[in-house]
């Protein structure tokens, strides 16, 4: 049993079957005949993560919706005290939005990565309070949402594709009033897994879609900002910032080796130069440290002095070898 009976009740388990050739299906149906009230599977035809969302969204009858992607895993002992959190009457009442702690671990459940513990808010808050470094370190694993905020703004999450999770920590906040914080590591993030989606290949075989979700962002971004408080816009441009910068470091360092086509990231960079002269400005001042020095990647790039770009990449390469020697030094 996942936690005890009277718990059992309080929350709902959607198993989405995204058209899987393994045991998902009966394994989850071996629960939902267990737990009627509790588990209920669905077996969709194979559309990628965003198609997952979706159908979930559809099918939902809670009151909040967490995503639990595939392989991972939520703290048993950290779950059953989130029930009890998310069942007070004024998180029940009030809450769009519940901002939790989460960490990196092996397929054995031990930490090997990140643990990442937010700042202290006290509760309820509002999105303008999120420093400047919990919105970087703003990820899927954090966040549950009020089912009907979802509903009301018609969301509806990229098919076809894997990696859309950025849409789902940007596009619902422009519904968020009122935040609230769970103190506990409550999701568990498997890494190293062969074959995982967030892997180098992965990213490279999808970038052109990556490309258009983020071209898409770029285009509707505004139109989001302006539905929240004049005050908790900072963190919408901060947020599409961070998404674009990614975006860019991705593809032109991350994947370097990979020769990646560049006229999809020229075709985002020309839309958001038409589209968005403060982004555009923003994004050619980014800058990054590469062994110490201070360097503008995305202004390089753009730049018409070939010397200068490449220069930025020779840094970028050697900087890696370095970290890479260090790292195999200090297992040995």
């Amino acid at each position: 049993m996942i936690v005890d009976d009277a718990r059992m009740q309080l929350f709902e388990a959607l198993v989405m079957n995204d058209g899987s050739k393994d045991r998902t299906s009966e394994i989850g149906h071996q629960f939902e005949a267990k737990y009627p009230d509790t588990f209920r599977v669905i077996d969709k035809e194979n559309g990628h993560y965003g198609s997952c969302v979706n159908r979930g969204l559809k099918e939902a009858k809670g009151t909040f919706v967490k995503i639990l992607d595939a392989d991972d895993l939520f703290d048993t002992n950290v779950f059953t005290q989130y029930l009890d959190f998310l069942s007070s009457d004024e998180v029940r009442n009030k809450a769009d939005m519940i901002l939790s702690d989460w960490e990196e671990v092996d397929n054995d459940g031990n930490v090997v990565g990140n643990v990442m513990k937010y700042s202290s808010y006290t509760s309820p808050f509002k999105v303008s309070q999120i420093t400047k470094l919990d919105n970087q370190n703003w990820f899927i694993h954090a966040l549950t949402y009020r089912t009907q905020n979802l509903i009301d703004m018609g969301y509806k999450q990229t098919e076809g594709m894997a990696y859309t999770d950025h849409e789902w920590i940007f596009y619902p906040i422009s519904m968020v009033k009122n935040a609230y914080r769970f103190y506990g590591v409550l999701y568990k993030y498997v890494i190293g897994r062969e074959g995982q989606s967030v892997s180098y290949e992965e990213h490279a075989k999808s970038i052109g879609k990556q490309v258009g979700m983020v071209e898409s962002m770029v285009q509707s971004y505004r139109s989001y900002m302006n539905k929240v408080e004049p005050e908790s816009q900072g963190f919408f441009k901060d947020r599409i910032n961070i998404v674009v910068d990614n975006i860019y470091h991705l593809y032109l360092f991350v994947l370097e080796k990979f020769n990646l086509d560049t006229e999809p990231l020229k075709r985002l960079d020309n839309l958001i130069k038409d589209k968005d002269s403060e982004l555009y400005e923003s994004t050619d001042n980014h800058t990054i440290t590469i062994a110490k020095i201070k360097v503008r990647p995305i202004h390089a790039w753009r730049s018409k002095n070939k010397l200068s770009w490449q220069s930025v990449r020779t840094l970028y390469r050697l900087a890696n070898k370095v970290n890479a020697l260090l790292h195999r030094t200090y297992e040995q």
